[in-house]
């Protein structure tokens, strides 16, 4: 019975130690050099800066920019040098403490981008008295005015049609009711890329690499957060915007229906 119970004893400080934090950096560092990568080879590969590697490598995640940008990092330096980048970002979180977050939380808390205001729910209650508000002034408006309304009418004056500015705010009105549109292409090299809508919904999170067309879509707003910006090329509601910036520099955009220009 003793036995039994010391080696039940055995295998729960067995499990206990294999939940603890395993080194991400030590890991990383040992798999370059096996693999046989200097720092500067894996820098040009993935366009990482050098000294956020070097970082990474001594579990030092600030100067990656956070906890989210050091997991997207630390993912892509994983597929370079063939290691398991799951069973990585297991170990960074025991490092971290940070399990199963939503990505729009992690850039909340890394100031990558803004947590969007959240409207009052409107009750039922209130909803049904506007509703009894809106249906009675449609009732007594026009009563009242057939009341009022004793004037003589007068005959109408012929005036000359306004086409032209009648098609000028049909066109305003369609531009404004119209999505917006933005295309992403990848250009050079590759990026992460964050997006949101109006509401702080989470469309996109993921990378976006050369060659790689994805479109996205919205009748309020969309929110851009691009880590690469010279990795990629913006077309926002038909017009080509270019590359948004350098190579390395992290961007906030943001575009509206009929915007063409960066928010």
């Amino acid at each position: 019975m003793r036995c039994k119970e010391a080696k039940l004893i055995n295998e729960n400080e067995a499990i206990i130690e294999s939940a603890e934090p395993v080194s991400v950096g030590l890991q990383l560092r040992s798999a370059r050099e096996v693999a046989g990568f200097s720092i500067e080879d894996i820098a040009n590969l993935t366009f990482i800066r050098p000294d956020v590697i070097r970082d990474l490598e001594n579990d030092r995640f600030e100067s990656a920019g956070g906890i989210a940008y050091a997991r997207g990092h630390i993912r892509t330096i994983a597929k370079i040098v063939h290691l398991d980048a799951d069973a990585l970002i297991h170990d960074f979180a025991l490092l971290t403490g940070d399990f199963d977050r939503p990505m729009i939380d992690l850039l909340t808390e890394n100031k990558v981008t803004t947590p969007h205001r959240e409207f009052p729910k409107i009750s039922y209650k209130a909803m049904s008295a506007v509703a009894a508000a809106v249906v009675a002034g449609l009732i007594l408006v026009p009563a009242i005015g057939s009341f009022t309304d004793s004037s003589p009418k007068k005959d109408p004056v012929a005036t000359a049609p306004q086409a032209s500015s009648d098609a000028g705010d049909l066109t305003a009105v369609a531009t404004k009711s119209s999505d917006v549109v933005v295309v992403l292409t990848g250009v050079n090299g590759q990026t992460w890329v964050g997006i949101t809508d109006a509401s702080g919904n989470q469309i996109f999170s993921g990378r976006v690499v050369q060659d790689e067309v994805k479109t996205f879509t919205d009748n309020q707003l969309l929110y851009f957060v691009i880590g690469n910006a010279g990795a990629v090329n913006l077309n926002v509601n038909g017009e080509d915007l270019g590359t948004p910036g350098a190579v390395g520099e992290v961007l906030h955009l943001q575009f509206a229906p009929g915007q063409s220009s960066q928010g």
